[in-house]
């Protein structure tokens, strides 16, 4: 391990070094901007005139694109109106480059800066000088960065993990720096639970439920402020969905296959004329699994090891899930300043699950005293849908706008299960007849958010945010247990085992963020009032419904740029993260007999200072962020576990006293040569948690530390090699995620053993993992590829938590399948048109501009 550490820090710090030698002249920040530095604001505005040099007549739908003086990357573009008119806004500060095409005109590029002095520039009329010959197609050759880096925001760009294609967003955010994914699709980020995001909106569906065809990227948000949900312990993941706004039509297809009995495939198209937009994609994916484990528990009665009884199991599970993902939309542009979206989302899955979980007793001895073979079914379906409505409407002045979004989300889902117990003697004869039982679970959710969003520029550099929010859920689950008459062969409802669970959640918020900058001292301050009420109810009893007090979550950012294109920052929020429905209903969970599990419905909030301290530094062709922070928590939402019988233990969510975590994260993105770029992520921490349940006291703490590295090297013949790396150390158990995005919960997957338990009482081992990928682009503009990837290529993903407790001891080892090879095949199509759906001229057809590559900003 230490061995590790050594390598990958002075790997980090070689990086370091190597650029800091760099040219130390300026250059714009990579992810800067909107994204970048939220905090200080974005208002440089570029507008003028197109028009004919010999006719002086304006020139309608020219493209006009702004890009990056120091790599060409894509900052915005837009298309001229009818009266020639083009307006860009929002605009980062730094060099640029303004690019100006159209069909029958010679191109014309303009060199332009963004200043504070000239943050607003009338480029007045530029002339277009006709070109005889005729311009039968245009290549883009500039491309997204894979991964953009900002101060408080993080951007993935999804099309560029090939590590990925085929998988979900479990796969994906495997790949993404700071991000830590469990075998079972829990998410951490700096060693807690973010809260997830879908298109900027909560949703229920999970990770494993979510194509990664259909995601554009994935935004990290490590200290948000107050314009953002309170909900998180560290942060918000966004998970931006695909959607764009080419002329024209454009889009891909994908097809892939990987080993046991996995395969995906799908497609997206994207249609823009005149004043609407229209998308849509589908994908279909089925990811057969398997997963082995064991535990080897010691129980010590009474807390005496002369008195001890042993516990050993084994499990062999098999899960066919089967997913689809559908969404289409349209954008409806009223005129130059207001905007109407619609989107709607349906997902759908069906599982096969099956468990097959043996179990031996054994005394004080070790000699075995008796045998258990039980046997699991699981047969889950779930529907999701999602309707979105949003208006957009941008006023005058420049970087002022309103905004309204409506969010309706429904879904049901439905499980039966199928449970044979067969006891065994000594020696696995069966004893009499096994034990039957049956269970149905029926659950509907209905989710609703309506929201209003105001922003307006005061002065030469302020700005002031102001909105409101109101989120509704209603969450119902009927959960039926039948045990079978051994006698009689019928099945015999049994209400000690089954449940009527409800609970009701609303949320209304509303904040104010007021941000600007006095020379290179740049600040925001916001406030966020959010008022919870919860109540929840189970066959008639009713649960403390939560006091309707309002919460209050300041936040506070504070930078001072630097000389050599440096920065520093310092930010602070206050944050809250809630219990979820499968930590608040009351029901036991029987599934394994040894290992039982049960909901608290009296759990309550946690809540979380956070602070952080930030340093930036950009070179020519990389950048390094370094943060440093501590987290205060109080209520913090853990487990218990607690002996019950002999044999049997009985896991109970419980809030822990306090945690502290404090750490440094640092994370460094540069090009070590031309065609090789590498990002290395460290992140170092220390958690000490305080936990008084039960009558007991535990005290849990140590240092870990994190890591990643993401290698990508372009060769020759248009071939790409990807290669991502992770190591986690050693850890101290962490809390069970409350967010949305835990694979396993949405999964269905079948029973108690197969869910990684977390306990405020143990300890995690270390583990690594390395996957690879290989693409190789084809076809003319590279419009198809093929990408061959290896995930876990050296098989050493697995799960392994040690406990230890006055009343027992206990280790606990999970393997599920990890190393997949995949093969998948894109296509991408497309054709830049701006009358598509026109009547068109038979004379017309070679004033169309095909697209080079058609997935590329034209």
């Amino acid at each position: 391990m230490k061995k590790c550490y050594a390598v990958l820090a002075g790997l980090l710090l070689w990086q370091i070094h190597t650029h800091a030698q760099a040219p130390t002249t300026p250059s714009p920040r990579q992810g800067q901007g909107q994204q970048g530095r939220p905090n200080i604001p974005q208002i440089g505005h570029l507008y003028g005139k197109l028009i004919d040099a010999q006719t002086g007549k304006p020139i309608e739908y020219a493209s006009v694109t702004l890009l990056k003086q120091r790599d060409s990357s894509l900052v915005t573009g837009i298309l001229t109106k009818s009266n020639g008119d083009f307006s860009l806004e929002n605009l980062p500060f730094g060099p640029m480059i303004l690019r100006i095409n159209f069909m029958g005109y010679t191109s014309v590029q303009k060199k332009v800066m963004i200043t504070g002095q000239t943050m607003e520039q009338d480029l007045g009329n530029i002339k277009l000088q006709q070109n005889v010959k005729t311009l039968n197609s245009v290549e883009i050759t500039g491309q997204k960065s894979a991964f953009q880096m900002g101060i408080d925001k993080k951007v993935f760009n999804v099309d560029r993990n090939l590590s990925s294609v085929g998988g979900t967003a479990q796969d994906v955010l495997k790949s993404v720096p700071a991000v830590n994914v469990d075998l079972d699709g829990n998410v951490t980020v700096r060693n807690a639970s973010p809260n997830i995001f879908v298109d900027g909106k909560p949703s229920t569906l999970t990770l494993d439920q979510i194509p990664a065809d259909a995601i554009e990227s994935i935004e990290l948000v490590t200290n948000p402020s107050a314009k953002y949900d309170a909900e998180g312990m560290s942060g918000i993941l966004n998970i931006v969905l695909k959607k764009n706004r080419k002329a024209g039509f454009n889009g891909a297809v994908n097809a892939g296959i990987g080993t046991g009995s996995k395969y995906n495939g799908g497609g997206n198209i994207n249609i823009r004329q005149g004043k609407f937009n229209v998308f849509a994609n589908y994908n279909i994916n089925s990811n057969h699994n398997w997963a082995d484990g064991t535990t080897n528990r010691s129980n010590y009665r009474d807390g005496a090891l002369a008195d001890t009884n042993y516990l050993f199991q084994r499990s062999n599970s098999k899960t066919q899930p089967l997913f689809q993902f559908g969404r289409f939309g349209f954008d409806y542009m009223i005129d130059n300043r207001n905007t109407i979206s619609v989107a709607q989302s349906i997902v759908a899955g069906d599982f096969k699950n099956s468990e097959d979980l043996a179990s031996t007793f054994s005394d004080k001895n070790h000699e075995v005293t008796g045998n258990s073979d039980r046997l699991n079914n699981n047969n889950f379906s779930f529907h999701n849908y999602t309707t979105t409505l949003s208006f957009k409407h941008s006023y005058a002045k420049p970087n002022k706008e309103w905004t309204a979004d409506v969010n309706y989300n429904k879904s049901d889902n439905n499980r039966s299960g199928d449970y044979i117990t067969q006891a065994q003697s000594p020696l696995g004869v069966a004893l009499g007849q096994p034990t039957r039982q049956n269970n149905t679970t029926d659950g509907k959710t209905t989710f609703v958010t309506f929201q209003t969003d105001y922003a307006n520029p005061i002065g030469k550099n302020g700005k002031l945010e102001l909105g409101a929010k109101a989120t509704l859920r209603d969450y119902t689950s009927i959960y039926n247990v039948y045990d079978k008459d051994t006698i009689g062969g019928n099945y015999i409802f049994n209400p000690q085992l089954s449940n009527n669970y409800k609970y009701n959640e609303e949320i209304y918020a509303g904040y104010a963020n007021f941000a600007s900058t006095i020379g290179n001292f740049g600040y925001q301050g916001g406030l966020r009032v959010e008022q919870y009420v919860y109540s929840g109810e189970n066959e008639g009893a009713k649960y403390k419904p939560t006091k309707a007090v309002p919460g209050l979550f300041p936040s506070l950012f504070l930078s001072e740029k630097l000389k050599h294109d440096q920065e520093l920052q310092l930010n602070y929020s206050r944050r809250v993260n809630r219990p979820n429905f499968f930590q608040l209903i009351p029901y036991r969970d029987y599934s394994d007999p040894q290992n039982q599990k049960e909901g608290n419905p009296n759990l309550k909030p946690e809540y979380t200072n956070s602070l952080e301290f930030s340093y930036v530094k950009n070179w020519a062709n990389s950048n390094f962020l370094g943060s440093v922070y501590f987290r205060n928590t109080n209520n913090m939402i853990s487990t218990i576990s607690t002996p019950i019988g002999a044999d049997t233990l009985l896991t109970q969510y419980i809030n822990a006293n306090r945690s502290n975590s404090y750490g440094a994260e640092l994370t460094m993105k540069n090009q070590i040569i031309k065609g090789w770029d590498l990002t290395t992520n460290v992140n170092l921490y220390q958690t000490d948690m305080k936990v008084n349940a039960n009558g007991q006291n535990f005290d849990n703490n140590g240092f870990s530390w994190f890591a990643k590295i993401n290698s990508e090297t372009k060769l020759p013949a248009n071939f790409t090699v990807q290669i991502n790396g992770t190591y986690q150390a050693p850890t101290i158990a962490l809390p069970a995620s409350s967010g949305n995005g835990g694979g396993g919960r949405g999964s269905g997957g079948g029973g108690g053993f197969n869910q990684i338990p977390s306990s405020a009482q143990g300890t995690i081992k270390g583990f690594s993992t390395v996957d690879i990928a290989v693409k190789k682009d084809f076809l003319k503009n590279k419009a198809a590829s093929l990408t061959l990837s290896l995930s876990d290529i050296f098989n050493t993903r697995q799960y392994e938590l040690n406990q230890a407790s006055p009343e027992f001891a206990q280790d606990y080892i999970r393997k599920r399948e990890s190393r997949v090879l995949k093969l998948n095949f894109s296509y991408r199509f497309g054709k830049f048109d701006t009358a598509l759906f026109k009547k068109k001229k038979k004379d017309q057809g070679n004033n169309d501009m095909q697209m080079g590559d058609p997935m590329q900003p034209f």
